[in-house]
């Protein structure tokens, strides 16, 4: 009989141990409610009330923020016509409507494809779980999955909530009901690549919550939707916090992501326990990946301007989030992100975009100004809110007309502009220096760290490269970015030594990579900043690294650059040292608008519609003029050309090789 009990109550155990072992199902909306002694009626109803983000504006608000604003109003209008088409224009595709070819639509409305990499025309395939999803075994071909997740950012639906706040049009509020049914439909939780990455999931969230604030007035839409709307957005914060992006090496772009949709998902669902939690898992989280991320000089710490932004935005959001609930950030916080601004504020270029240092995919917070009509290298739209957040009339200057545009949809007044004072600027940590001078010349020169705490994931091998814009005209440029996996050999041209304006030894790498390791660099130019000057007349930076000292026979490369102020003449001067025989090969990128031609033995003539310039070099080394490419975005390529000057040579100690660049 004892023998038996004791069996009974082994399976007994057994039994509970495996039903304690069972996944639980995610706690849904409706309960988390009721477990507040609250029904979701009634909640939406007081959220509806009280906007819960800084972005719930009201028409009121915006007529006494921006008045006279036609154009701008104009155009929100017609990109939210275009988003009633389901025409998109991302990542440098090209206008594309992506039609679902599996299901019917009804009622007028035709299912997105959310699926489609439309410059390949290739579909991924659907119903895959998220963590049995691997992207080269799975994908179709070389499809570049950053097309459907930028389209499942839903960063438009911003634009319809605007159009229908501006218009009370019901067909804007309509089409977010239609494409968040369309697309919990096609993309159940936790199936699909639109899952995969939960950077995306998190700013997708924030999109959500945005526009569902932005139409909360809308009288086409049913208390059945906004149960399904508010649900699927509740799953969202559940899947954020089940899947955070902490688990690698080293925290970035992505981690931040998910803190900030967290952030913004805690304010909506700030009184169910879950979004308390969320609130304050972020909040703690938030100051200490401001400390994590961004260099003493405020720089991000991933050596590229184009995230700089992104990450910046990011930080900046959410510092706005917080003063809206009236539980500000910490002061060490407020003046990291203060710091952030005015780094972006120092390296922007004489025509208002940024220098493409570094990788670059087009990431946003939310987009609430130009969306599909700006281009993604114009950070402008950061100073306005950050010129009312901080008081600093000069960033709204530098915004110029978008700065009352934007700040209103954050709530916010920027103070009355005053002409920025632009000055020359050495960022110590981040690498770069910025030199200016009369007429808006302009000269940017990078000699970084290997970025992320030395994984390089977005770090180009760029030292001792430049830009150069003299008179304010782009005439040397950094080629930029282009894409990431659909094309590993263009993403290791782009990003490679060979493809920056600077020197290459023996067609060796500055900072180690392989073909494979397209988002890994590792550390060997150890860059160092010798001398940084500025004065009346001319603004000079001396750099060194030490990336060669790596062949067998070790060379040091040094480089002078010195910008005339008054003439906008740029002088360069290269020193190596070290020993043995070596190929030597200079390359200089012009912007598109330059057309380049050989003159003289020793000189190149730079042409564009309105000057020309001379490129002056040492007649002992080959030229010849080279077709190029630059990408000012994502997937966007355009031509331009490039001259390549080289030689064959034997070191013993110290040798100077001069350059000058004038009109």
């Amino acid at each position: 009989m004892l023998r038996r009990w004791l069996a009974r109550l082994r399976f007994v155990r057994a039994g509970a141990a495996a039903v304690a072992d069972r996944p639980q199902p995610p706690p849904r909306l409706e309960d988390a409610l009721a477990s507040g002694g609250l029904e979701i009626t009634g909640w939406h109803r007081a959220l509806r009330a009280r906007s819960r983000l800084y972005t719930g504006v009201s028409i009121e608000s915006l007529d006494r923020s921006i008045p006279n604003r036609p154009a701008r109003i104009a155009a929100v209008i017609a990109q939210a016509e275009r988003v009633l088409s389901h025409e998109f224009n991302l990542l440098g595709s090209g206008p594309f409507v992506p039609i679902d070819p599996d299901r019917l639509g009804h009622d007028g409305y035709r299912p997105i494809d959310w699926y489609l990499d439309p410059v390949r025309r290739l579909r991924f395939p659907r119903g895959v779980p998220y963590k049995e999803w691997k992207l080269y075994e799975m994908r179709p071909a070389n499809a570049d999955v950053k097309y459907p997740w930028e389209l499942a950012r839903c960063q438009h639906w911003a634009t319809l909530g605007q159009a229908f706040l501006l218009t009370r049009d019901e067909r804007f509020a309509r089409e977010i009901a239609g494409e968040l049914d369309d697309f919990m439909e096609a993309n159940p939780v936790g199936l699909g690549i639109n899952w995969t990455c939960t950077m995306d999931v998190a700013l997708r969230a924030v999109s959500w919550a945005i526009a569902l604030e932005l139409i909360s007035d809308s009288s086409a839409l049913e208390p059945e939707f906004w149960r399904r709307a508010y649900s699927a957005l509740f799953d969202h914060g559940i899947f954020i916090r089940a899947n955070l992006e902490n688990t690698y090496e080293v925290t970035s772009n992505h981690f931040l992501s998910n803190v900030a949709g967290l952030w913004f998902l805690g304010a909506v669902f700030a009184d169910v326990p879950q979004g308390a939690a969320w609130q304050a898992f972020a909040r703690e989280s938030l100051e200490q990946e401001i400390d994590v991320q961004v260099l003493p000089d405020g720089a991000d710490f991933e050596s590229s301007i184009p995230y700089h932004r992104l990450v910046a935005e990011l930080f900046l959001g959410c510092q706005r989030l917080a003063d809206h609930q009236q539980a500000p950030l910490s002061p060490h916080y407020q003046e990291r992100v203060r710091a952030m601004i005015a780094y972006l504020a120092a390296v922007q270029r004489p025509d208002g975009l940024m220098p493409q240092v570094g990788d670059a995919d087009d990431g946003r917070l939310h987009v609430l100004s130009g969306y599909g009509t700006t281009t993604p290298q114009d950070a402008r739209h950061l100073f306005g809110p950050a010129s009312a957040m901080f008081g600093e009339p000069a960033w709204a200057a530098i915004a110029g007309d978008v700065a009352a545009w934007e700040a209103a949809w954050w709530g916010l007044t920027p103070p009355a502009p005053v002409a920025a004072i632009t000055a020359s600027r050495l960022c110590r940590d981040a690498g770069v220096a910025v030199m200016r001078g009369d007429e808006a010349s302009y000269l940017l020169v990078t000699n970084g760290i290997v970025g992320t705490k030395g994984f390089g994931n977005h770090k180009h091998n760029d030292q001792l490269s430049f830009e150069y814009h003299p008179r304010g005209t782009p005439l040397i440029v950094d080629p930029g970015s282009y894409v990431y996996t659909s094309d590993p050999d263009a993403r290791n041209l782009f990003r490679g030594t060979g493809y920056h304006s600077t020197l290459m030894i023996d067609g060796i790498e500055q900072n180690d990579t392989r073909p494979e390791w397209i988002f890994r660099m590792f550390e060997s130019a150890r860059a160092e900043h010798l001398a940084f000057e500025d004065t009346a007349a001319c603004a000079e930076y001396v750099g060194r690294h030490h990336g060669y000292e790596r062949l067998d026979a070790p060379v040091t490369h040094e480089r002078r650059l010195r910008l005339d102020k008054r003439s906008g003449t740029l002088n360069i001067v290269d020193r190596l040292e070290g020993s043995g025989t070596h190929t030597l090969r200079w390359h200089f990128h012009f912007a598109r608008e330059v057309a380049a031609s050989m003159s003289a033995r020793g000189a190149l003539t730079l042409r564009t519609a309105t000057a020309c310039w001379t490129l002056r070099y040492p007649d002992d080394l080959d030229a010849s003029v080279q077709p190029a490419a630059y990408s000012p975005s994502y997937g966007v390529k355009w031509p331009c050309s490039s001259v390549e000057l080289s030689m064959r040579t034997t070191l013993d100690g110290q040798r100077t090789w001069r350059f000058e660049i004038a009109s």
